[in-house]
């Protein structure tokens, strides 16, 4: 696991370039602890901060093929590469270390740009064709790691983290408005913005092409729903669904260095760990974090009883965090800001973590696979209000809506659930999503820009998202809209970022290939039927995981900050939301923020995501000096 970056045809000297390729490593040192390598040839230089995992006296970076011609910068793992380098070595490939790395060189030489689609793993790479004078960048299918990239006429640059970007002068710290009304509408911002303007990122599963001066970006490999004939019994997926994850497990626990777990206590985590128990013959290292004072958030308790029942070495962190003083560094570790608060956990986590192994798998992707999500209960509730006639909807949905606000109270989430529902009950399923998975209306983020009604609405791409995966099943295609959305630019997003703050790589065999292309084959009736979420996950783990495991509700990986924005945070809101502040810097409409404050405080409206979301956006604007064009 690493950190990449490099330039393109950068209007630099020679020597000028070597020195911005080290700082722009600098920035990034927290990825590569280990090693760093640079390479310069003409118009093209890569460097690398690597995190040494496998082959840790062999693996510097960048690494060529025999003669040199083929250079690579690779961030991230390929799990597949013993059975690729065998191959390689059949067709008359000559390997002079063990690394996964070196696989790719080899491999794109026998198959061109063709040869990602053939890499199981994560990675964000970038490959120099000496011969052709071509650069080629790639990030994986599902998104896990993050590519960046920014363009300069004919010249371009690229990094693993923004932060590496901007230590180059010739690139602004500029706001894409744009970008900054889908993030508050959406907490994320998808690919190819960034909140930054002129810095875009690579889509998951897609490739950059620079060669002669041009820069061409396309898609490798997209997710597709197979006709599901013949249909396979439940019972044989229930098998083969344990039989992929086991071997996608075992090849992701390949490491030269001391390696462990997050257990949280629910399905997912517990199921990665049982797996690792089963291969690893002895107790695997587990690690959880708790909330001191937050009875939802500390999932501390059912992580330790998993423990306990698998007979891992555990270990536990309670804390009450110093979150004012640790959101601002997080908001810089990040790039950009998320409304998700998962960020803040998975840090502590990981950093936990970190004090005693240098990799960790997780259960993230799950969730998504498998129909881990109340929203994805949308079809379900959709069929379910088709007999009501048009009326009775409406007057359901207006029921729905007038739900208690108050995440505090007993059923909060169900009620902010059913809120969200209600409010879209009336609309089609894609654009009924969008809104379950907004952080606030499109009226509401209108009118937080002093803006009347009437614009394209910032989340619009999820509904175009979710027309494209037409003719497939509404799970499905509610599946295909996360795969190009929250899952890479907000879940993976954090996940790497906050590892990587902590120098830990997070693997997550959930999203191996093999198994994403399973569910993607399989009826979207064996994930979830009628009201009954991870139907078929919960099958593949009975027997493995505790009991009770499988009997518990759903709980979200995150944060007690409800009551955090009206406790340790209260200071910090008024300081970056006060109305002076507001006014001077003319960004926001100050009355719009203070009506939401105070509904929020009168507890008429659950204004946490929102407020939330527009404390990390102050915070991300101080922290990088960005400019409102």
């Amino acid at each position: 696991m690493c950190g990449i970056v490099g330039l393109y045809r950068w209007p630099a000297a020679p020597a000028e370039t070597r020195e911005r390729l080290r700082q722009m490593c600098a920035s990034i040192r927290h990825r590569g602890p280990d090693d760093e390598g640079l390479l310069t040839d003409g118009e093209v230089a890569l460097g690398v901060r690597r995190l040494s995992i496998i082959d840790l006296a062999g693996g510097h970076q960048p690494l060529g093929n025999e003669d040199g011609t083929v250079s690579v910068a690779f961030n991230g793992e390929i799990y597949n590469h013993p059975a690729l380098r065998q191959a390689l070595e059949a067709r008359g490939h000559r390997f002079r270390t063990r690394t996964d790395t070196e696989v790719i060189v080899h491999a794109y030489e026998d198959e061109g740009d063709a040869c990602a689609v053939g890499f199981n793993g994560i990675f964000g790479f970038a490959l120099w064709d000496q011969r052709r004078r071509r650069l080629l960048l790639a990030r994986d299918r599902m998104g896990v790691k993050p590519v960046y990239y920014t363009r300069l006429g004919a010249g371009l640059a690229f990094a693993s983290e923004i932060k590496a970007l901007l230590t180059l002068p010739e690139v602004p710290r500029v706001l894409d408005p744009d970008a900054a009304a889908e993030f508050f509408r959406l907490g994320f911002v998808s690919p190819p913005r960034t909140l930054f303007r002129g810095i875009s990122k690579l889509p998951a599963g897609a490739l950059l092409v620079a060669e002669d001066g041009q820069v061409r970006v396309r898609r490798y490999w997209d997710l597709r729903f197979e006709p599901h004939q013949p249909v396979p019994g439940f019972g044989e997926c229930v098998e083969r669904l344990q039989a992929l994850l086991e071997t996608a497990v075992t090849e992701q626990m390949v490491s030269e260095v001391p390696l462990g777990a997050f257990l949280s206590g629910g399905v997912d985590s517990s199921l990665v760990v049982a797996c690792m128990q089963r291969v690893a013959g002895q107790p695997v290292r587990t690690y959880s974090i708790g909330f001191e004072g937050a009875r939802y958030h500390n999932e501390a308790p059912y992580a330790e009883a998993v423990a306990e029942a698998l007979g891992t070495q555990h270990e536990t962190l309670i804390v009450r965090p110093q979150v004012a003083d640790l959101l601002p560094a997080l908001v810089e570790k990040l790039d950009e800001p998320l409304a998700d608060t998962s960020f803040l956990v998975t840090y502590l986590v990981s950093e936990l973590a970190a004090r005693s192994v240098t990799v960790a798998l997780s259960g993230v992707g799950g969730d998504e696979l498998f129909g881990g999500y109340r929203r994805y209960l949308a079809p379900s509730i959709q069929a379910a209000a088709a007999w009501m006639p048009p009326g009775w909807r409406s007057v359901t949905g207006r029921a729905l809506a007038g739900l208690p606000a108050d995440r505090q109270t007993t059923f909060g989430n169900l009620c902010r659930y059913g809120k969200a529902l209600g409010r879209a009950l009336h609309l089609p399923l894609g654009e009924q999503y969008l809104d379950l998975v907004s952080v606030q209306p499109a009226a509401q983020v209108a009118a937080l820009f002093g803006r009347r009604n009437g614009h394209a609405d910032p989340g619009a791409a999820l509904p175009a998202l979710y027309r494209a995966a037409a003719p497939a099943a509404p799970l499905d295609r509610l599946l295909y809209v996360d795969s190009h959305t929250i899952l890479p630019e907000s879940l993976l997003l954090l996940t790497d970022k906050m590892g990587m703050a902590a120098s830990l790589e997070v693997r997550v065999p959930f999203l191996d290939n093999r198994l994403v292309e399973f569910v993607a084959g399989i009826p979207p009736a064996y994930r979830l039927r009628g009201f009954r979420l991870k139907r078929l996950l919960k099958a593949a783990a009975r027997g493995r995981v505790p009991d009770f495991v499988l009997r518990r509700s759903k709980r979200g990986f995150g944060t007690p900050m409800g009551a955090w924005l009206r406790t340790d945070l209260q200071p910090l809101v008024a300081e970056l939301l006060g109305e002076s502040r507001l006014r001077r810097d003319q960004l926001f409409d100050a009355a719009s923020i203070r009506r939401l404050l105070t509904a929020h405080a009168a507890r008429r409206e659950d204004g946490t995501e929102a407020i939330f979301a527009l404390l990390a956006f102050e915070l991300w604007r101080e922290r990088f000096q960005v400019k409102v064009g």
